[in-house]
């Protein structure tokens, strides 16, 4: 098929699992800039900033600056700052939501839910407690918005399947009966967020991603090409996929796939 203008890679599963590059992936980034194609990362990863993430590629070879990340925290914060600008939010989040929340600014966070105006939802973090969810769901209760940071089901870990944000966003929804903003992956906005920095339109751009419903469904949608590679979570879903314009074995075929040749 003709090379798309411009590339969108999920990042967990497909580049790396637990920051060990998944084979073929340093040659893939490497292939893509040599041959003038841009790229950028879109992951719902809410426990590093994105100046973390760019640090940790760089060191598995494969240089990424942090202006070319977006995450389901970094989208998160901007929205909050357009939306919920001035309002009392309580974050129940990792440490690195808190950071880029810090790197940011312009937020105004709160310890007690009592106060809460908004509740921000982040990854699953063991930090968060039973007492923390009952918090934010008294403040919910009380007329709190509900904004999520992303709603995965499970992501893969060096130790094998790890739940995800979804069994808090899910149970906090149904006890409270409020549905929650999501913003990060399958979110339209998260796509337009990384298309903004990638600076090409969804019809030009291809997503690369291991998961056909939370990375592909929603770039299908919106017009962009589709890849889906059986690493990570991709070994677990149907094959062939209906909607994948690219169904392949791992992220180090893609640029056979679009006729250039892996560094």
């Amino acid at each position: 098929m003709a090379a798309p203008r411009g590339i969108v890679f999920d990042m967990e599963g497909v580049l790396h699992v637990g920051y060990e590059p998944l084979p073929g992936a340093r040659e893939t980034i490497a292939a893509l800039d040599a041959a003038g194609l841009p790229h950028v990362i879109l992951t719902n990863t809410t426990s590093k900033t994105r100046a973390d993430i760019a640090v940790r590629l760089d060191a598995m070879g494969m240089p990424y600056p942090a202006e070319r990340i977006v995450t389901a925290g970094s989208a998160t914060v901007a929205f909050l700052q357009r939306r919920h600008r001035g309002r009392r939010v309580l974050l129940l989040a990792e440490s690195g939501a808190f950071a880029e929340v810090a790197a940011c600014g312009g937020l105004n966070l709160v310890d007690d839910g009592r106060e809460a105006e908004v509740v921000c939802l982040g990854g699953p973090d063991e930090s968060i407690t039973y007492a923390h969810l009952q918090e934010a769901f008294r403040a919910l209760m009380d007329g709190a918005a509900f904004v999520a940071m992303q709603r995965n089901r499970w992501w893969p870990t060096p130790a094998g399947p790890g739940l995800d944000a979804g069994v808090f966003v899910k149970g906090l929804e149904y006890a409270s009966g409020r549905r929650a903003t999501v913003i990060g992956k399958p979110a339209a906005g998260a796509y337009r967020a990384a298309l903004a920095v990638l600076g090409v339109k969804a019809g030009d751009a291809m997503m690369v991603g291991d998961d056909p419903v939370a990375d592909l469904a929603t770039a299908h949608r919106i017009g962009m090409r589709t890849c889906l590679v059986r690493s990570g979570k991709g070994s677990t879903f149907a094959s062939p996929w209906p909607t994948a314009d690219l169904d392949l074995p791992g992220v180090g075929e893609l640029p056979s796939a679009l006729g250039f040749s892996s560094c």
